[in-house]
């Protein structure tokens, strides 16, 4: 009955432990350093540019929600938008967020008003920075191309779940001549970020900035955890495929227990 899944059973003990070990450290103090993410730098960058060009920041995570589609994704940009929101109330930009789901509209309301209190600025909150558009793909793309180009946005922040509105949203961003950061884990719209934006985050880098940006212990420790899973992973690719060169299938057989 439980044939073949004995050993994934092990392998996810193994990542649960290494990830509960990674928070405790964590947590004690000993953090490990990350490599640096020229995208993750670069949104700094252009909130910075925004200020120079006397014009606005816009971020947007995408068509996601936070429990079907996408929500491993839409919740790491959660956090990305925190750090955004309070760069940009600390820098006195004007900032605008869109959505286009009813919950991430409710949970971005509250982050960015805790984000202009963070940065001491409670007054500058007020509730058109964070605007629902549409769950209509292309009605969310139209209205988004239309704030750029009517609001003078001069920083474009798009980090999250993207379908196929991404170029039409990036375009739009390219000929208003913003600075545009993208990321999404949807790897088929990946070449359409590329294609238009300036810097992009690819596929798992975007869950990483969770832990880059808001350096809480869980966040890195399952960041380190999950890490030592795939190496794990790796190092059973590696193996396996040197016994197999030399007519051994024991990791093969390992792995069908």
């Amino acid at each position: 009955m439980i044939e073949g899944r004995i050993f994934l059973f092990f392998v996810g003990i193994f990542i649960c432990g290494a990830i509960l070990l990674q928070i405790k450290k964590a947590r004690s103090g000993a953090k490990p350093e990350f490599r640096s993410i020229p995208a993750l730098d670069a949104i700094d960058e252009a909130i910075g540019r925004a200020v120079e060009m006397g014009g606005g920041v816009h971020y947007t995570p995408g068509v996601g929600n936070l429990t079907t589609r996408g929500a491993p994704t839409m919740f790491a940009t959660m956090d990305i938008l925190a750090h955004i929101s309070e760069k940009a109330a600390g820098l006195n930009v004007d900032f605008v967020a869109t959505t286009g789901s009813g919950d991430v509209q409710t949970v971005s309301e509250e982050i960015v008003r805790n984000s202009y209190a963070k940065a001491g600025r409670p007054e500058a909150y007020h509730v058109d920075r964070v605007r629902y558009l549409s769950t209509d793909q292309w009605a969310y793309a139209s209205e988004i191309a239309d704030i750029i180009r009517t609001e003078n946005m001069q920083a474009n922040l798009m980090i999250g779940y993207f379908a196929a509105e991404a170029l039409v949203i990036a375009e739009s961003g390219q000929q208003a001549g913003a600075i545009q950061v993208a990321g999404t884990t949807n790897a088929y719209q990946l070449p359409f970020f590329v294609a238009a934006c300036d810097y992009v985050l690819i596929g798992e880098e975007v869950l990483a900035a969770s832990a880059y940006f808001s350096d809480d212990p869980v966040a890195v420790g399952s960041l380190v955890g999950e890490d030592h899973g795939k190496l794990l992973c790796l190092a059973l690719l590696v193996i396996g495929a040197i016994l197999k060169t030399f007519g051994t299938d024991f990791i093969n057989n390992l792995i069908a227990k």
